[in-house]
């Protein structure tokens, strides 16, 4: 190599994007920098999943997103509705899909794992994906089903179909003993649509955020509302 010849790694170090980092010498953006690029790139119900990912597994904070926002010269509104309703308690992408949908169609935000008590049955609780307490005392709860729940051995505990279909049954009939008034099923297909699962909100009356301001809501970096 000429003496006068550049130091590769020198010039990597000196060209460096802001807020990038080296993995082996090959210069990546930071885990807040990524979201940010992600939140400003892709539509709101594509990257919450994302950002709830992110936050669940503790890659990132709320306050580093926002820090990268600050430092750019550009207009992270998107990136700042992902931070407003981001939540780690969402367990996987298919519930992160469904949950910013709901948001994104104007429905009110739902209550994410929330846990309901049922004597009457040999579980004694049942935890149910998202669930809606209105305002004139009626209990929603939406179930958000994936495919592997009918046909994943790990998942079905090897029992047939028509087994975990009578299980769901008797399921839901725990959860109306427990004060639940609407059950409300849906699946990744009637997610990526929005109209079927639209529709059945609307049938359920789950509340519109818009038309109540009282359902907008906050939640902490434990999913915890607010």
């Amino acid at each position: 190599m000429p003496a006068n010849a550049p130091n590769t790694a020198d010039s990597i170090m000196t060209n460096l994007p802001q807020n990038a980092i080296l993995t082996n010498i090959v210069p990546v953006t930071s885990p807040a920098r990524t979201l940010v690029d992600c939140g400003l790139q892709y539509p709101f119900v594509q990257a919450m999943a994302m950002f709830d990912s992110a936050l669940r597994q503790g890659i990132v904070t709320r306050e580093q997103v926002m820090e990268i926002c600050d430092s750019l010269q550009k207009d992270c509104g998107p990136v700042l509705r992902l931070l407003r309703y981001t939540n780690p308690l969402n367990e996987n992408g298919g519930e992160s899909l469904c949950y910013a949908t709901i948001i994104d169609e104007g429905f009110a935000v739902p209550e994410l794992q929330h846990v309901f008590i049922a004597p009457q049955s040999p579980q004694g609780t049942f935890r149910v994906d998202f669930v809606w307490h209105t305002e004139d005392g009626r209990v929603i709860v939406l179930e958000f089903d994936g495919t592997e729940k009918y046909v994943d051995p790990a998942m079905t505990d090897n029992h047939s179909v028509q087994r975990v279909v009578n299980d769901e049954r008797q399921r839901e009939d725990f959860l109306k003993q427990a004060g639940v008034t609407a059950i409300i099923r849906v699946n990744y297909n009637e997610v990526r649509q929005r109209n079927p699962l639209v529709r059945k909100l609307l049938e359920a009356h789950v509340p519109m955020a818009r038309a109540h301001p009282f359902y907008e809501r906050y939640t902490d970096v434990q999913g915890r509302v607010w």
